[in-house]
């Protein structure tokens, strides 16, 4: 989670469950600024200057967090400065609540906060039968070359999470622009964002609850070495490739299948290829029949002309024949 200008430490050892609605005995404040000794040896890191003057500050830097009937927490807002943040409190006043709000609302699942089973056992017991939900929101800086859609956002990106008890109510995510107003819904691109200013809400490097810590510290070699797979991410990386490789598979499987669907299509296609041919043959044919039809008619004529010439030349000359008979008829 890139939060190292605004991160939570944990400092309490109890539980939060029961919850104390006192807001009030939760502070968020930088620590005190102390004048470095002088030293004759130089050192890089006396040149070295977090977030100097005139600078913007780096996208992802959580800038506040609001939460309303969340845990112990009735409504309260936690105002964080650019640098390291320090939040104290007697045990039980809500510290862990804080830190669980972050992860939930930037897509952590309840389990992983270590407070509950589902969404619903974090909305505060005391509300009463009226409450309808807990919501929840992170503001964080969206300034500088890392901003994620800054045109669209502006500088700042509000996450809300609505947490509803009743049927019907509103369960999800939005992105609100520097404006407040909505621009998205949708989980994909809250992971986009997440991704692009390098937030990791499971990865206990970056979110360290009391839980994770014990695991480290006390745990099995399994324990530790599930802990190294989250931190360098190669748990994910696993899960990503895992996710692949069944996509791939699922894949050649629809082309498979596919494959076999289409070879019916395909032969079907070449028997039609095969009826169109000859059906091309039919038209030719029947252009033929009519050109020997136009011929045998012509010929018919003209053998019956022939025949035609031919009995009126005889019909000439019997003609001619008789006329020659009669006395005083000369030719």
């Amino acid at each position: 989670m890139n939060v190292d200008d605004s991160r939570v430490r944990n400092r309490d050892d109890g539980s939060e469950e029961d919850g104390v609605d006192d807001d009030n005995n939760i502070h968020a404040s930088p620590p005190p600024n102390k004048k470095k000794k002088k030293s004759a040896d130089h050192s890089p890191m006396n040149d070295r200057h977090m977030n100097p003057t005139g600078k913007p500050a780096e996208a992802g830097i959580i800038q506040e967090v609001y939460v309303e009937n969340f845990m112990c927490h009735r409504k309260l807002s936690v105002k964080l400065c650019r640098n390291v943040n320090f939040i104290n409190g007697q045990n039980g006043s809500g510290k862990s609540a804080i830190l669980a709000a972050i992860q939930v609302c930037l897509g952590a699942g309840a389990r992983r906060t270590h407070r509950a089973r589902n969404l619903k056992d974090l909305v505060r017991k005391e509300a009463g039968a009226d409450c309808s939900g807990a919501k929840l929101r992170v503001t964080l800086l969206n300034k500088g070359s890392d901003g994620y859609m800054p045109e669209v956002y502006g500088d700042t990106i509000t996450v809300e999470r609505s947490i509803s008890l009743r049927s019907g109510g509103f369960n999800g995510y939005k992105l609100l622009d520097h404006n407040g107003k909505e621009q998205s819904r949708r989980k994909a691109d809250l992971d986009a964002m997440l991704d692009q200013l390098n937030i990791q809400v499971e990865n206990p490097v970056a979110v360290l609850d009391q839980e994770e810590a014990k695991k480290f510290l006390t745990g099995k070699a399994e324990d530790k070495y599930a802990f190294f797979t989250k931190a360098t991410e190669l748990e994910r990386l696993d899960r990503c490739y895992a996710t692949i490789h069944d996509n791939i598979m699922e894949q050649n499987d629809i082309k498979q299948r596919a494959r076999e669907g289409l070879q019916g299509a395909i032969d079907n296609t070449k028997n039609l290829k095969k009826e169109w041919e000859q059906f091309q043959e039919l038209d030719k044919l029947e252009v033929q029949v009519q050109q020997y039809r136009a011929q045998g008619a012509w010929a018919v004529l003209n053998e019956k002309q022939e025949e035609l010439d031919v009995d009126l030349r005889v019909s000439n000359f019997l003609m001619l024949s008789d006329a020659s008979s009669v006395p005083g008829f000369a030719v």
